[in-house]
Formats: structure tokens, C-alpha cells, sequence
């Protein structure tokens, strides 16, 4: 796995959670869905919990503590993947090559020679080929994820990080809500109008041929969302959707096919989680979103614990 696409250890999950049992109030899913469809008011300092990506070790670590707090939860499924084991984000199947090569430098033609050491160099090199990727057309990124894996000697991508349909009947029996991330976690803006249709409609028909139940929620790969992908859920009947951006939501002033989460990264502390739900803390992730937008053509893919 990405090492990026850890969120938080065991120890700093449990604390942030128990921040939000003695301060905040944590709401489900469907009271989010009733709140916008019903005006139904959520109760002060709410707290929606949602997880990107379905990693196996959210049932065996974030779960249990959930559990223990009895707090509801949202987990967001590339359709495509449970029941394939042979299958690996993108992103993860670059990690292991760049984790398993002795090559010292990799020429990738729209970006050139990127060198692969020191350690320091070879992050440097993948972040920018994960950037490129971000903003390079579906199909072609698909057909350079595999040159890049071939080039640098991975021969079989390790996949099965990503829990089973077994085990998400198994979550969603216990009360975790399960949610659309398409189907192949593929960045929405880089795909055909078809395959934007398609990568929607099919993860829903997929939650509903496995799970026996979907609602009408939705969370954007990478974050990546314009007009036009905004408008595909709409037709579809997607009532919420969820982005990468920063901040909070005002339920009835805000497009909630566009709502904002807080993302938590290892670095995140128990004082920085603390300021980051507070308003100072808002402010300064407005903040960063900004500078980011300045220097990035696009986020980074990761999986993210979120409030929102």
C-alpha cells in the first residue's frame, strides 16, 4: 500500500475519536441525507466520520475503535475491486514499483529522466508522476501506470488490500454505511462522458447487487470534480457527493454535491486535530486549499478519515 494512504495510527485514531465523543456530536449518513431532503436540523457541532478507499485494515483496526464509541460511520467502495485480489489502485501498484526497483533513474517522456536515488529523490520522482497522472487523460494514464511497473521490473502488482464483499455485508450488518467511489477509482474529470455515466451508475448497481441497499451518496476519486461531472450526478439522482476540498458545510447554503470534508494525514497531532475542527482551524485550511490550487494542477490520491 501507498504509505500515503495511511491516515492515522492505532493510537492517534483512538484519541481523535475520543476527542469527538467528550466535544462533538456524531451524525450518521442517512441524518445527513435527511437533513438536506427534509430540512431536518443536525444537532450543533456535528460530525460526519467517512473513510475513501475500503483498505482491509479499516475492519481491523478504525472499526473496533468506532465500536467502542459507538459512533456511526460512512465508507466509501470502488465497486471494481472487492472479489478481486489480483486487483491495486494505481497508485499503490506505482508505491511497489518504485518500493522494489534497483534502477537508479526512470525516463518517463512527458516529464523526462527523474532520478531514483537517494531515498529522498525516489519520493520525489513517484509524487511527480502520481501529480501527472492526476491530470493525464483515463485511458492514457491506465497504459503509463503500466509502462512505469514494467520499466522499473514489477512483474505482478500485489493487490488484495481491499476488503472483500463478504467482509463489507459483514460491516454493513453491523451498522457501517457503505457509499459509491466509482467504480475503478478513476479521476472523474479525466474520463469519456461515457465512462463518466458508467463509472457512477455501475458502482451504484453494484452496492445494490452486493449489499442489497445504496443510497444516493457519492465520494469524488482523488477529490477531482467540475460542472460537468457535478451535473452526471445530478441526472443520476446522487443526493450528496463529496469532494477533497476543506471546511465545513452549512447545510442549506452550501451545494451538497460539493461538500468539503478535513482530512487527517499521520502527521496530523491530537493538537492539530483538535484547532482543525475548531474555526481558526477552518480558516487555515481554506488557507492551505489555496496555496495548494497555486502550486498543484491537482490534488494527490490517498485515503482519507474525514470530518465534515
Amino acid at each position: 500500500m501507498d504509505s500515503r494512504s495511511v491516515s492515522a495510527t492505532p493510537e492517534g485514531f483512538a484519541q481523535q475519536m475520543a476527542h469527538l465523543a467528550r466535544s462533538y456530536r456524531v451524525v450518521s449518513m442517512p441524518d445527513v441525507l435527511q437533513a438536506v431532503e427534509k430540512g431536518r436540523p443536525l444537532p450543533k457541532r456535528a460530525v460526519l466520520i467517512t473513510f475513501d478507499d475500503a483498505y482491509a485494515d479499516f475492519a481491523e483496526i478504525a472499526w473496533p475503535i468506532l465500536k467502542k464509541f459507538r459512533f456511526s460511520a460512512t465508507m466509501f467502495v470502488p465497486t471494481a475491486f472487492p472479489g478481486h485480489a489480483e486487483r491495486a489502485f494505481w497508485s499503490d501498484a506505482l508505491y511497489q514499483a518504485f518500493a522494489a526497483t534497483s534502477r537508479m533513474e526512470i525516463n518517463i517522456p512527458p516529464l523526462g529522466r527523474l532520478p531514483l536515488l537517494p531515498a529522498d529523490q525516489r519520493r520525489k520522482s513517484l509524487r511527480a508522476i502520481q501529480n501527472h497522472l492526476t491530470v493525464t487523460p483515463y485511458s492514457e494514464a491506465t497504459r503509463l501506470v503500466d509502462s512505469v511497473c514494467s520499466e522499473l521490473g514489477l512483474s505482478r502488482v500485489q493487490g488484495g488490500s481491499i476488503l472483500s464483499w463478504d467482509q463489507l455485508r459483514q460491516l454493513a450488518r453491523e451498522g457501517l454505511t457503505l457509499g459509491s467511489h466509482s467504480r475503478t477509482h478513476a479521476i472523474m474529470t479525466k474520463v469519456t462522458p461515457k465512462q463518466l455515466q458508467e463509472e457512477v451508475q455501475c458502482s451504484q448497481e453494484d452496492l445494490q447487487r452486493e449489499i442489497g441497499a445504496c443510497l444516493p451518496i457519492f465520494c469524488y476519486p482523488n477529490g477531482n470534480h467540475n460542472d460537468a461531472v457535478v451535473s452526471v450526478l445530478r441526472e443520476q439522482g446522487i443526493r450528496l457527493a463529496f469532494t477533497t476540498l476543506s471546511g465545513p458545510n452549512k447545510l442549506g447554503s452550501v451545494d451538497p454535491l460539493r461538500l468539503r470534508r478535513t482530512m487527517i494525514m499521520p502527521r496530523t497531532t491530537r493538537a492539530i486535530f483538535c484547532l482543525r475542527l475548531l474555526r481558526l482551524g477552518l480558516h487555515m485550511d481554506a488557507w492551505r486549499d489555496r496555496k495548494q490550487r497555486e502550486v498543484m494542477t491537482s490534488g494527490l490520491p490517498d485515503q482519507r478519515t474525514s470530518q465534515v
